[in-house]
C-alpha cells in the first residue's frame, strides 16, 4: 500500500525509533489495511513509534477506529456518533435499518418527539467487538503526530488515541480539522431516498456530515466536530522541517518517546504434546503475567529474569491470550491462535 503508508527508521539524538506515516484511511478494506500496518511496524524497532497522520482528510471510520487495537493493551472504545433528530433522519434510518445498519438509532430518534432532544444518542459506527478482536502486536511507547488537516475519520482516529490512552499527541497546530463527522455524498443519498433527493445540475457533487461524532472515557459526551483533538504537546514548523524532512518534528517527538516506559511481551508454543501447551515468553520491564484459554483464566505468575515457561492443558482452545502487568497496572498484551 505504498499510497497509504511510508515506514522508515529515523535517527535522533534521543535515539532510533520507527516512523509510519499514514497519508489516507481511503482504503477498500479495513482488514487488509490493519494487517499491512502490523507487518510495516514489526518490521521497525520496537523501543519506540511515530505514527504521523498530518495531511490525512480520512476516509474508512473502520480502518482508524480498529488500528488502535493494535498500538495498545486496553480495551477500545470506539467513539459514538449521533443523528440529528428530524423526520427525514427517522425515515432514513427505518427504511434501512438492516443494510446499513442503521437500527440502533432508530427508537432514539423517534423518541424525541417526546423528549424534544435535538440529537439522538450515540452508538458507534464501527462495533466494539471488532475494535478488540486482534489485540496488541507493538509494545513499545507510541507518539501521534497531527495537524489542522486532519478531518473525518483522521480526526476519529486521534480522538480514541487519546480518549483510550494509547499514547502522547504532538500537533504541528492547535488541534485537528475538527471535522470529526460521517460523512456521506449526495448520491449515496440519492440511492437510498430516491423520491427525496433529486440530481444536482451540471452533473454536481456535494458531501454532508451525516453522523456527529462523540468523544470517550475523561471526554465523554463531548463533540468532536467543530473542536477537533488538542493535543498533549505542540511543535512549531522550522525551516529545517520544511527544508530537512521534518527533522526537528521527529527529534521533538523521539524526545517524547525516549521518556516514556518501554514494555516488550512476546511469547511462543514451543511444544505440543500430550494435550500440553509449552510456552515460552520473553519480557522487559513486566513484573506479572496473567494467562488466559479463550478468555478463560489459567495461570498467574511472576517473572524471573525477562524469561519465562510454563505449561498450559490445550482444552481445545483456539486462541492464548498473556497480560502483562507492572506494578498492578496492565502494561502489554499478547494474544495468538493455536
Amino acid at each position: 500500500m505504498p499510497t497509504v503508508f511510508r515506514a522508515r527508521i529515523v535517527e535522533t539524538p534521543s535515539g532510533t525509533y520507527g516512523h509510519i506515516r499514514i497519508f489516507t484511511f481511503n482504503v477498500d478494506n479495513d482488514d487488509d489495511f490493519v494487517a499491512e500496518f502490523i507487518r510495516l511496524v514489526e518490521l521497525l524497532p520496537q523501543n519506540g513509534l511515530i505514527v504521523d497522520v498530518r495531511g490525512n482528510g480520512g476516509g474508512l471510520i473502520y480502518a482508524s477506529e480498529r488500528l488502535l487495537q493494535v498500538l495498545t493493551p486496553h480495551q477500545i472504545k470506539p467513539e459514538p456518533t449521533q443523528f440529528i433528530n428530524t423526520p427525514l433522519t427517522y425515515e432514513l434510518c427505518r427504511q434501512h435499518s438492516q443494510d446499513i445498519e442503521l437500527s440502533p438509532w432508530i427508537e432514539s430518534i423517534k423518541l424525541a418527539v417526546g423528549t424534544g432532544a435535538i440529537f439522538s444518542q450515540g452508538f458507534s459506527i464501527t462495533p466494539e467487538e471488532a475494535c478488540n478482536t486482534i489485540g496488541q502486536k507493538y509494545h513499545g511507547p507510541v507518539v501521534l503526530i497531527t495537524d489542522a488537516l486532519c478531518y473525518s475519520a483522521t480526526d476519529i482516529f486521534a480522538a480514541g488515541f487519546q480518549d483510550n490512552k494509547v499514547g502522547a499527541i504532538l500537533g504541528t497546530s492547535l488541534n485537528t480539522g475538527a471535522g470529526g463527522a460521517n460523512v456521506w455524498t449526495h448520491e449515496l443519498l440519492r440511492e437510498l431516498m430516491p423520491d427525496l433527493f433529486a440530481a444536482l445540475p451540471n452533473e454536481a457533487g456535494m458531501r454532508v456530515a451525516i453522523r456527529r461524532t462523540l468523544r470517550v472515557h475523561e471526554h465523554e459526551g463531548m463533540p468532536l466536530e467543530d473542536l477537533g483533538v488538542v493535543p498533549d504537546y505542540k511543535h512549531a514548523m522550522t525551516k529545517d522541517d520544511l527544508l530537512n524532512d521534518n527533522c526537528d518534528l521527529l527529534t521533538n517527538a523521539a524526545g517524547i518517546l525516549a521518556s516514556m516506559p518501554v514494555y516488550e511481551l512476546s511469547a511462543n508454543v514451543n511444544s505440543i504434546s500430550g494435550g500440553t501447551l509449552t510456552v515460552n515468553v520473553m519480557t522487559e520491564n513486566i513484573s506479572r503475567l496473567d494467562v488466559f484459554l479463550d478468555d478463560r483464566p489459567q495461570r498467574s505468575l511472576n517473572v524471573v529474569d525477562n524469561s519465562t515457561q510454563f505449561e498450559l492443558p490445550q482444552q481445545d482452545a483456539s486462541f492464548i491470550e498473556i497480560r502483562g502487568f507492572k506494578d498492578n497496572h496492565l502494561v502489554a498484551v499478547q494474544k495468538f491462535r493455536i
